[in-house]
């Protein structure tokens, strides 16, 4: 890949991981906001629970997002970025311009969601009487 297309998507993937810190602190902001707000009966409380839950996720899903965008910015220190950590060939760069801090192909990640698709159907026949 060209010096200046790295660049370019290492530009991309700083602006992504700054989203996501922004996003967890206004997150944080929000949560306190909350605290300190007078719920008067039960189902605010409920919905602050709901609320709480929901956050949390949004937490867990930006934390592997983030934890993506690291190991790129690593591989391009490096000069592996846009590698498949699978198949080990080139990602290509229309794939690299949806998700810049992909780790697979489409074809790698098309069979490893088969394959989870699959173990997920296993697991649930073993489950039925």
């Amino acid at each position: 890949m060209e010096k200046k297309k790295v660049k370019y998507f290492q530009s991309a993937l700083k602006e992504i991981r700054m989203e996501i810190f922004g996003g967890v602190e206004k997150s944080q902001n929000n949560g306190k906001k909350d605290e300190l707000e007078h719920m008067p009966d039960i189902s605010d409380d409920a919905a602050r629970a709901y609320n709480r839950k929901l956050q949390g996720d949004l937490e867990e899903q930006d934390w592997k997002k983030l934890k993506q965008v690291e190991a790129a910015l690593e591989k391009i220190e490096i000069w592996e970025y846009g590698i498949c950590n699978q198949c080990k060939k080139d990602i290509p760069e229309a794939r690299l311009e949806v998700v810049p801090y992909t780790e697979f192909c489409t074809q790698c990640l098309s069979d490893i969601e088969t394959k989870a698709t699959l173990d997920d159907q296993k697991i649930q026949n073993t489950k039925e009487p």
